[in-house]
């Protein structure tokens, strides 16, 4: 009588092993906002696969993202089960699921970590849950946060050059 193997068992450890792509982080408008606007950043993952031996065993292992962890940059963040994604090309100031409202101008970095759920199949057998799920942080998106002042006048720039709101602008 031999003694039965064990079963092969794909932890969350070797999961982490996997060269599971991180999230690419996008906003609109590209790379900045306006202060207390609504500035809309998402991200793009994508469902992946991997191939590769253990313990004597072929391996397939499938990764999801699930959820996703925002940070802003400027000590706010959020989780949220959705990537975001794309609005309206004129839209502004459009509140989404991952979109953020900056108090303060200046240069902020966001990063997002994205969690993957993953499943498995030993030798071409059924797939299984992996338990637990990989954390893979992004690339940093630089965010600049500028100001708005808003004037009446009598003249425009062409009339007046040196009239309020003709400057170059500042944060």
């Amino acid at each position: 009588m031999t003694p039965a193997e064990a079963p092969i068992v794909i932890t969350l450890e070797e999961f982490q092993k996997q060269p599971v792509l991180a999230a690419t982080i996008l906003s609109q408008p590209s790379n900045f906002g306006l202060r207390n606007a609504h500035s809309n950043i998402y991200a793009k993952a994508q469902d992946q696969e991997f191939a590769f031996d253990f313990q004597d065993a072929s391996i397939v292992l499938k990764a999801r993202p699930v959820s996703y962890r925002w940070d802003y940059g400027d000590g706010f963040s959020t989780t949220t089960s959705t990537p975001g994604g794309p609005i309206i090309e004129n839209a502004f100031n459009t509140p989404t699921a991952t979109s953020h409202q900056y108090a303060q101008t200046g240069d902020f970095q966001v990063t997002v970590t994205t969690f993957f759920a993953g499943d498995y199949s030993v030798d071409g057998g059924p797939f299984q849950p992996v338990a637990g799920e990989a954390a893979v942080v992004s690339a940093p998106h630089l965010m600049s946060i500028w100001r708005t002042r808003t004037h009446q006048v009598s003249q425009d720039c062409l009339e007046n050059p040196t009239g309020i709101g003709c400057e170059p602008p500042t944060r």
